[in-house]
């Protein structure tokens, strides 16, 4: 046969034929071959030990026989496309290290059984064993975070009257379903009681709760850090009634009433959200002293509630960080910013700051970087300019509010002084400042979050006699 075929064919014939017949003799070659085909046709082939398993009973009688068989004939095995394993990137943050991934084994000082999702907290942190002991009973959410907080007045050396807008029977009945359980019991011992019990309830708050709040609803929480510097920027004394007309977690005046070390005072909030005042009176509970009395209100800060009704003109200081950006279609309130165009949250806010402040009160506050540089907002600082006195600016870096609220949004410090009719009124210097550091991580891989060149600049305003006394802004 290949006699016949080299003479009809001559030389070519003669070619293919060596081709072949090396090609079926020779194992190797024959491997070559077909990893060459699969390659062409974006097939993977299967390992030659298993070829031999997969072959026809056809092709099987034939090498029994001596003879090779076509290897195009043999079938191919699919083989499994394995995936990439996961990679995780470590990165080290002010309170430890952090691992950024879709999910995670539990740390070891977490109850077993558990995989937990990483959501910007550290793995030390104990709110990863909070959070996994209280699922064990199908405890999640609010649940957990009213159990938390009676927990931190069950610890307390205070002694409390009742609470209007904190949900306290309903923590402790959520405590008495887990108390029971010595490891739950254990944690719970070591975080909910002392000073740091205090911090850990707004951070416990975003973790449970505040979830829902993070996308569109223009509420970022303060950094404590950031509230400690801005609320050293204000002119403290004995017998001041301050306020935040949208106090969140109560972190701005839980701040002046530590800075304030017990002196008496009136400490004024409001929120829209009931969930949040409650918050506030707990922290504020767990802060103020006996002469430092609380009043807290739950309304709709751009409308004419019983909460601007009940201190309007009777604010000496307002700290605050208002909702950024959010639309607003009307409001409940001479507003002279909303009748020139106006409409956004963060501006009406002045003027709702207006309506609240003494003349001579001092506001410090965050708003957007936009309202202070961008061209669309000159007749909003002119406006400012005829009605308020510009006691200083302080910018700060992209991502203050990142790590609790997940948004690169940036805020300046705005200082401003309500103008007085008195000619003998005090002007202090006015401050201009750049921060670049706020103590506190910026993004997910910032290894400089322990600078806080923030409360280097409060502090030097103060030196340089920028802040002057309510008194003598009158």
């Amino acid at each position: 046969m290949a006699r016949s075929i080299r003479i009809q064919f001559a030389g070519a014939t003669y070619h293919v034929m060596c081709r072949a017949v090396a090609r079926y003799r020779n194992p190797e070659a024959r491997d070559r071959q077909k990893l060459k085909n699969a390659t062409m046709q974006g097939l993977t082939p299967a390992p030659p030990w298993e070829q031999k398993e997969e072959m026809s009973g056809r092709d099987s009688r034939l090498e029994s026989r001596g003879c090779k068989c076509d290897a195009g004939r043999v079938k191919r095995r699919k083989t499994k496309r394995v995936g990439k394993r996961k990679e995780t990137t470590r990165v080290r943050e002010s309170e430890g290290l952090y691992t950024v991934g879709r999910r995670t084994t539990a740390p070891s000082d977490i109850l077993p059984g558990f995989d937990l999702t990483v959501t910007g907290v550290p793995q030390s942190d104990p709110t990863y064993s909070i959070e996994a002991g209280f699922r064990r009973y199908g405890l999640e959410g609010e649940d957990v975070f009213l159990a938390l907080a009676a927990r931190c007045v069950q610890e307390s050396p205070g002694r409390h009257n009742g609470f209007e807008f904190f949900q306290y029977e309903r923590g402790l009945q959520v405590l008495d379903l887990v108390t029971h359980d010595r490891q739950i019991d254990s944690v719970l011992t070591k975080v909910c009681v002392g000073s740091d019990a205090v911090v850990h309830l707004p951070v416990w708050y975003q973790y449970f709760v505040g979830r829902r709040f993070r996308e569109g609803s223009g509420k970022f929480f303060t950094p404590r850090l950031v509230a400690r510097s801005m609320a050293n920027l204000l002119p403290l004394e004995a017998g001041l009634t301050l306020c935040d007309p949208t106090c969140g977690g109560g972190t701005f005046l839980s701040e002046v009433a530590r800075l304030l070390n017990g002196r008496p005072c009136e400490l004024v909030g409001n929120d829209v959200d009931r969930t949040l005042v409650g918050l506030t009176e707990v922290v504020l509970f767990l802060t103020c002293g006996a002469s430092q009395k609380r009043h807290l209100f739950c309304n709709n800060v751009y409308d004419r509630g019983s909460f601007l009704y009940a201190y309007s003109q009777r604010v000496d200081c307002i700290l605050a960080n208002p909702p950024f950006s959010l639309p607003l279609d009307s409001v409940g309130m001479r507003s002279t910013l909303f009748s020139m165009g106006y409409h956004n949250s963060d501006a009406i806010f002045l003027d709702v700051c207006l309506e609240l402040l003494k003349e001579g009160g001092h506001l410090v506050c965050l708003l957007p970087h936009s309202i202070v540089v961008n061209t669309d907002y000159s007749k909003l600082r002119s406006q400012v300019e005829r009605e308020w006195d510009l006691c200083g600016i302080i910018t700060l870096p992209e991502g203050v509010f990142y790590m609790t609220a997940s948004t690169t949004t940036r805020a300046d410090i705005i200082h401003l002084r309500k103008k007085t009719a008195a000619k003998t009124a005090v002007v202090g210097k006015i401050y201009f400042a750049n921060a670049p550091t706020v103590g506190v991580a910026l993004n997910s891989r910032d290894i400089m979050s322990g600078d806080n060149a923030l409360e280097d600049v409060a502090a030097t305003v103060r030196a340089r006699g920028c802040i002057v006394d309510v008194a003598d802004s009158r």
